[in-house]
């Protein structure tokens, strides 16, 4: 009984099997899973949120199944320990990659050229570029100036043994990867094609999928296949979290936050109880502080850029005659110019990345001195006049008698409010009087000629 039953369940299976089947067209029934390739975009300088947005691409692939990662990749350079951590990742990922240096026009420069070294599958468009990472100073200063002899060489060496054994791991001429640490040597896609730098020209990503096809790559001591031909490429955006790691690593927009935030911090000094300057103010401090752990900064150039905000602060709570604030200014100018710390090893790979534009160095500090001079002048004019609350602020108010008023008896109507008023010389209702001075809830009074009353 057991044994027919399980007959009848096998068959039952092989006939709605074999129904399925029968109703799929023909099409449909003799094409193949297509392969999926997860495509991720890289057309800017290499950062922080890069390297975030690289190694979440890497992993997601391996989770989902696909069957590789493409790497659009056109950019300029970026920061060296992002770019260690997205080689590493590449070399170490369980799923190939394939990098195509693209569209027309694009460039695997400084920081590219280790990306494109790592891939198991590199690409190029056939208008692209590929080289120059030297490091070296902004403005082709010498690096020995900045650091000396031996850290320049230091740095020099690593850079080139870097790169020399992310050629070798991917069999690629490793020789000119470290020509292109220490000679600073680019390619066209020909010239790199012919060098062995790269492994296939094409136009278009899809030609570069088409060429990986069947491609034999290595993990683990085991050799494996790359499947991409016809595959269904489906792109990965960067998040708002590696947006944000992107935008805060622009040495600039760092320079800015550190301004903004002491800004609000003074501006909260100059006006206690305002909140929202010394809320923001903490915020802005808070996305710097963030930011300085994404790029190098030269802490005795923050120390200035403190120190003259504390300045101007000081300029509106002691006469100095504008010294304190002129001093201030100087200090957040120099502080800026040295914001970045020329001697990291973050510099000297990739110095045009972290430079600070001249339209923050000089106006920056010029508007923000020009701010709190300004909050300041206010201040210290509104202490100079007259108190307009409590006992103090009735003074030399003028008001009205609403009632006879006399040294024993009256009411005046004062700053909105009717007052017991007490006078030395009698008073009729309904002249003007001006406040002289104010005992306890008793106004004393005297007539204010030429003045009018304030009762309708």
């Amino acid at each position: 009984m057991t044994g027919t039953g399980h007959g009848f369940r096998i068959a039952l299976a092989a006939a709605t099997a074999a129904a399925a089947i029968s109703s799929l067209s023909p099409g449909e029934a003799a094409e193949p899973s297509r392969p999926r390739v997860l495509v991720l975009d890289v057309k800017a300088p290499i950062t922080t949120g890069t390297a975030e947005y690289v190694e979440s691409g890497l992993s997601r692939a391996k989770l989902e199944g696909y069957a590789a990662v493409a790497i659009a990749l056109d950019t300029p350079g970026g920061h060296l320990e992002a770019t260690r951590d997205i080689v590493q990742r590449m070399l170490a990922s369980d799923v190939p990659t394939i990098v195509w240096v693209g569209p027309a026009g694009a460039r695997a420069g400084s920081a590219g050229v280790f990306i494109t070294l790592a891939a198991d599958v590199a690409a190029m468009h056939p208008t692209s570029v590929i080289g120059a990472a030297h490091p070296v100073l902004g403005g082709g200063e010498d690096v020995e100036k900045q650091a000396g002899k031996e850290m320049a060489r230091k740095i020099e060496n690593d850079t080139a043994a870097f790169a020399r054994s992310i050629a070798t791991a991917r069999g690629r001429n490793a020789d000119w990867a470290e020509k292109a640490v220490r000679e600073s040597v680019s390619a066209t896609a020909d010239e790199a094609l012919k060098l062995r730098v790269v492994d296939v020209v094409a136009p278009d990503m899809a030609a570069a999928l088409a060429f990986a096809e069947g491609r034999a790559y290595t993990r683990s001591g085991s050799a494996q296949v790359i499947h991409a031909r016809d595959a269904q490429p489906e792109r990965s955006e960067m998040t708002v979290r590696q947006r944000t790691l992107a935008f805060l690593s622009d040495p600039n927009v760092i320079a800015i936050l550190m301004m903004l935030g002491t800004l609000g911090i003074a501006l909260e000094f100059y006006h206690p109880g305002g909140i929202v300057p010394g809320a923001l103010g903490a915020f802005f401090l808070l996305l710097a502080f963030l930011s300085m752990k994404v790029i190098p900064v030269n802490v005795g150039a923050l120390v200035l850029i403190l120190a003259g905000v504390a300045l101007m602060v000081v300029e509106g709570y002691v006469t100095t005659h504008g010294i304190a604030g002129l001093a201030g200014v100087a200090l957040l100018a120099i502080g800026t110019l040295f914001f970045i710390d020329r001697s990291s090893a973050e510099y000297r790979f990739d110095p045009a990345l972290l430079t600070l534009s001249p339209w923050v160095v000089w106006p920056t500090p010029l508007a923000l001195a020009a701010i709190l001079g300004f909050v300041g002048w206010k201040v210290a004019r509104t202490r100079q006049e007259k108190l307009r609350v409590g006992a103090p602020g009735m003074l030399g108010e003028v008001g009205e008698a609403t009632s006879d008023i006399g040294p024993d008896a009256g009411e005046a109507f004062v700053h909105g409010e009717l007052w017991a008023a007490r006078s030395v010389h009698p008073i009729p209702r309904g002249t003007a009087i001006r406040v002289r001075e104010l005992r306890g809830l008793v106004l004393h009074v005297e007539a204010a000629p030429g003045r009018h009353g304030v009762l309708p």
